[in-house]
């Protein structure tokens, strides 16, 4: 197995790659031509100003100005004709600071976006919903998603090319009930816990070797779902959690407006309501009928045939020598 990593500055140049997930958040928005750098000026605006709001100390407002990279992970197997496949995208954070005029390090993760992710919920996930995956299949899912997320990284593999650990951040469950903690993070703000049992993306997201956090920051509308390893959230600088709020607070107020732009705050009870029309609507408009009805099937069929069906072997014998990471 070989990987490799480029790095795309997200400004008003991007444009996403001939092989981008056009149904992630940021090469959505980007993926029509027109207006597309007003499109992303504006959001970068927006994340700035979250950026600031999340700080909250008002000599740091005006002190740190955050940009965004996306980090695209390629993957190809030796002594194989395949060409290399994007396997997954993540954003980097990086901070500038004006009075001490340097660049700080940021988070890694926010958004992340995956091929093979597709091919699960897209097509074993509906066959397992109507009883139609075998018993092997339905045990499969999430397992080889889970263990290419972890080669990604040195500690796992050598051909692996990253070192910090990613915070990956989502939308609450549709649907499912929190209720407040009463326990307090300065910078996350309210914690929150299911009432429910764990959903299918939690499981899912467990099978990358990551636990879920729930919390409200001061300033957003509801609870962020964090997934992040084990003991690897809390302890993160101010700087860093702000920046993580920032940027994921605003594309889930574009992509769940519903949720993350509600006019109401999540009180002390909350329920996660796609359904909700008590929103204000978002100032960006994302292309999310597209995304739920014809990309995610696009992309599945994409990864099934560019890259699950030509590397099987490989795949196999990678799920046979590096399996036991999964369960570590």
């Amino acid at each position: 197995m070989e990987l490799k990593l480029s790095t795309t500055r997200l400004d008003a140049s991007y444009m996403p790659a001939s092989a981008s997930r056009l149904s992630t958040n940021f090469a959505n928005l980007a993926k029509d031509p027109n207006n597309r750098s007003q499109r992303i000026n504006s959001l970068l605006a927006r994340i700035n100003q979250r950026f600031s709001l999340a700080l909250g100390n008002l000599d740091d407002q005006s002190r740190y100005q955050l940009e965004i990279d996306i980090l695209t992970i390629h993957i190809r197997f030796e002594n194989m004709t395949t060409e290399w496949f994007p396997m997954t995208e993540t954003l980097s954070c990086r901070i500038y600071d004006r009075v001490l005029d340097r660049w700080l390090l940021g988070p890694k993760g926010c958004n992340y976006s995956s091929y093979v992710r597709d091919y699960d919920f897209n097509i074993l996930l509906p066959r397992m919903r109507a009883g139609k995956a075998s018993a092997e299949e339905s045990a499969s899912l999430g397992k080889l998603h889970g263990l290419l997320f972890k080669l990604q990284f040195r500690k796992y593999h050598p051909a692996g090319v990253l070192d910090e650990p990613l915070v990956i951040v989502i939308s609450a469950a549709n649907k499912k009930t929190y209720y407040r903690s009463g326990t307090t993070h300065p910078v996350l703000g309210y914690q929150y816990l299911p009432v429910d049992s764990e959903s299918v993306t939690s499981k899912y997201f467990g099978r990358m070797g990551l636990e879920v956090s729930y919390f409200m920051p001061p300033g957003s509308r509801a609870p962020l779902a964090f997934y992040h390893e084990p003991g690897n959230l809390l302890g993160r600088s101010r700087i860093c959690l702000s920046a993580l709020i920032a940027v994921m607070d605003t594309f889930e107020s574009i992509y769940r407006p519903e949720i993350y732009s509600a006019r109401l705050p999540a009180e002390d009870v909350f329920i996660a309501d796609l359904s909700n029309t008590n929103f204000d609507p978002p100032l960006t408009i994302y292309d999310r009928l597209e995304r739920d009805t014809t990309l995610g099937r696009q992309q599945a069929d994409l990864v099934y045939t560019g890259f699950l069906l030509p590397n099987a072997a490989a795949l196999r014998r990678l799920m046979a020598d590096y399996g036991y990471l999964l369960f570590d």
